[in-house]
């Protein structure tokens, strides 16, 4: 299919039939010198003479030559184009925000801000027509950002479907800025419920609804379980334009305990509840009430698992990297110590002990890092009695190794060495260290007495040892954590020895029942699918019930202004259509310009 960019040039054809009427009718001859006259007096007597005939005129070379010159440069004026194909390049993209606080209501026609955006950018589709364009999803159906290329008509013709929302936190406007980044030839548009909080790039135009809310949800649910008892802790929080909430504890069915007008409009509120009930299986905590606009975060849905969440005891003060590891591994409790704080059994399963001694009375498992002295199998070097450092024997290959490394260190004040990075392959926790060697500095000489064993390092210089003590498993990491000491915490290997470490100290079957829940689409430990979309109890492929809850999150509190860039976004996207049609143009002008050069060049010659 062909055609004209300029197409008024076109107007020029009508000097083609003006180039033949010239042709025909202006007077045509040249001199021609003879060498008599008596040879025209013999032709003119017999008619030959005067102008020659129209049909000798057109056999002229020179007028077809003329005409075609003139028809070639009108049709290059034009700009004549072949359209190869539709544009298959996206002219725009489009982000859509997804994540759930598009699920709060908006007051607009349908209640909903995720429907209200949905038509807000209509006419932005209207301006797309059929052009292919980028959507990208935040969060998309599995719950992460996904990206397709999509004719407009077609997203327009799945109603709800590309618009519907999950309950997934996600931040929007990372995901816009690296798109712009990205695609800074295409404008962007963002479709979500609030203006932006910064500046945006120039291709950027967003289109916001903009809401107050009127959201009263729950902000953390914890349940402990001790001696018998259990506690119940609740948090909660409202809005200033909600109403009084109470507050109502279920379970199996049961109404276990009411608050009446537990949280108060613009305020928050905590309590610990004393549950005298025995254990329900499935525990349902809720806020009840009028005028919410987002319900979702209302209620917890827990379920009391044989293998409860690992509770973490951590004393001392530990480095921030081991802080966020800790925080990465699936199930786990943390709970900050004072060094001089007693932690009962049934308070914690595993204690942390960061530069302090593990304590006399704690029984259970334990991993201590860099102890500043003896602690069960292990001990530093200067730790040792003075009469053995003192010790005279001659031949000190008859010393265990520990003296023979204390008897060595004799008189060396910084007892530091530079160690070396072996994982003893037989040890449970080998797979836990399969990186290439971290950086470590020198570090501080320690000794260990069988049965302990040795995880990490040399016999000389051990770095990591394990032993049982009481019947539980201990750990010693024997080097820091700090960044003038070891590479390791920045590295990706570290986060995951700490849940193989957690693992192997506490396994599962040891750890005492607690409730438990998960978020939407959270990933279930052990088992090969996610968890429900949905808040509520539901049943996995084992039969085993599930609580899901979103709570936690300030979604239905989010409030703002809005903001419209529609038009200006139409003027973009056409503008960004044009081009990529245009790109998708063959353009004949300079072949027909040529093809005229080659013409007039002809006729030059013909002329001669």
């Amino acid at each position: 299919m062909m055609e004209f960019l300029s197409p008024w040039s076109l107007a020029g054809l009508a000097l083609v039939p003006a180039v033949f009427l010239w042709g025909l009718l202006a007077p045509r001859g040249r001199p021609v010198r003879v060498g008599s006259l008596m040879l025209w007096r013999r032709v003119l007597p017999e008619g030959a003479a005067g102008k020659p005939s129209a049909r000798l005129r057109l056999k002229d070379p020179l007028i077809w030559l003329d005409a075609a010159a003139v028809l070639l440069v009108v049709l290059a004026c034009s700009r004549p184009a072949l359209k190869t194909s539709a544009p298959a390049d996206p002219v725009a993209t489009l982000v859509i925000d997804r994540s759930a606080h598009m699920l709060a209501e908006g007051g607009g026609e349908y209640d909903y801000v995720w429907y209200n955006a949905r038509d807000q950018a209509k006419p932005i589709f209207q301006a797309l027509e059929d052009a292919p364009i980028r959507v990208v999803y935040v969060p998309g159906a599995a719950g992460a950002v996904t990206v397709e290329e999509v004719r407009a008509s077609d997203l327009a013709a799945r109603a709800a479907h590309p618009w519907e929302p999950l309950l997934v936190v996600a931040d929007l406007w990372p995901v816009v800025a690296a798109e712009s980044a990205a695609h800074g030839d295409l404008p962007l548009v963002a479709v979500t419920d609030l203006a932006p909080p910064v500046k945006m790039p120039p291709n950027v135009y967003v289109v916001a609804t903009g809401r107050e809310s009127r959201n009263v949800g729950l902000r953390r649910v914890a349940c402990r379980i001790e001696a018998g008892r259990w506690w119940l802790f609740v948090s909660a929080r409202a809005a200033p334009r909600a109403a009084a909430a109470p507050l109502v504890v279920a379970g199996d069915d049961k109404v276990l305990a009411t608050v009446p007008d537990f949280v108060s409009p613009g305020a928050e509120a905590e309590r610990t509840l004393a549950m005298d009930a025995p254990l329900p299986k499935q525990l349902y905590v809720g806020l009840t009430g009028r005028g919410d606009d987002f319900p979702d975060d209302n209620a917890a849905h827990l379920v009391l698992e044989p293998a409860g969440r690992l509770r973490i005891a951590l004393v001392g003060s530990p480095d921030p990297a081991v802080r966020r590891a800790l925080a990465a591994c699936d199930g786990a409790e943390v709970m900050d110590v004072l060094p001089d704080a007693k932690v009962q059994p049934g308070q914690a399963d595993l204690l942390i002990a960061c530069g302090e001694a593990i304590p006399a009375d704690w029984t259970g498992p334990a991993a201590v890092i860099l102890p500043p002295q003896a602690v069960g199998l292990v001990r530093p070097i200067d730790a040792l009695p003075s009469d053995r450092l003192a010790s005279k024997v001659s031949d000190r290959s008859a010393l265990p190794a520990s003296d023979r490394l204390a008897v060595a260190a004799q008189g060396d004040v910084s007892n530091l060495v530079q160690p070396e990075w072996r994982v003893a392959p037989a040890h449970p926790l080998a797979q836990a260290l399969y990186l290439e060697p971290p950086h470590l500095a020198p570090v501080r000489r320690y000794a260990f007495e069988a049965p302990a064993d040795l995880l990490l390092g040399t016999a000389d210089v051990p770095l990591m040892v394990t032993w049982r003590e009481s019947g539980s498993r201990r750990l010693a990491i024997l080097f820091g954590f700090d960044e003038a000491s070891t590479d390791w915490t920045r590295r990706a290997g570290f986060p995951i020895f700490w849940s193989r470490a957690l693992e192997w100290l506490v396994p599962k079957e040891s750890r005492a029942a607690g409730y438990t829940t998960y978020r939407p689409f959270e990933p279930l430990p052990g088992r090969s699918r996610v968890a429900p979309g949905k808040p509520g109890f539901s049943a996995d492929e084992r039969g085993a019930v599930i609580g899901t809850s979103f709570i936690g999150a300030d979604e239905g509190f989010r409030s703002g202004s809005g903001r419209d860039d529609s038009q200006a976004a139409v003027e973009a996207i056409r503008k960004s259509v044009e081009a990529k049609r245009r790109a998708a143009l063959a353009e004949l002008w300079p072949y027909l310009a040529a093809a005229a050069l080659v013409v007039l060049l002809t006729r030059a010659r013909v002329a001669r």
